[in-house]
């Protein structure tokens, strides 16, 4: 599935906060589905590697705050008590999986790899945009 040497033990060697979680072996294949060559060939060797670790964080971090009843789709504005009323802020992102991954520590950590790794912005509908593909 990937060409780098991914394994559990490594994944909880250097992430040692997800020793206790369980499935972590799903959630790391699940993570190479999402961060391939293929898909992001800026990456190879050992920045391959850590952004499958970092994506696997990412998905043990959302499932363990929706278990909890902790997941957001955004951030509240405004709330209100009587009649309940909340409204969300707008994603402060370029695109939904740039917001979705900003939603962990490890999803920011993984995209500001992704972007340190991308040489130039890209031409996209007239203006210069960084993006991710």
């Amino acid at each position: 599935m990937c060409e780098t040497n991914v394994t559990l033990d490594e994944f909880k060697k250097s992430f040692p906060e997800f020793v206790n979680f369980e499935n972590i072996e799903l959630y790391l294949l699940r993570a190479q589905c999402y961060v391939t060559s293929d898909k992001y060939g800026i990456l190879s060797g050992d920045s391959l590697k850590l952004a499958i670790y970092l994506f696997t964080a990412h998905l043990l971090v959302l499932q363990k705050n929706i278990a909890q009843g902790q997941y957001s789709s955004g951030i509240a504005n405004t709330a209100t008590v009587d009649k309940v009323s909340v409204s969300m802020v707008p994603p402060p992102s370029l695109g939904a999986f740039e917001y979705w991954l900003n939603q962990t520590q490890y999803g920011s950590e993984l995209l500001a790899l992704l972007s340190s790794k991308t040489p130039l912005p890209l031409l996209l509908g007239g203006s210069f945009v960084r993006t991710l593909f």
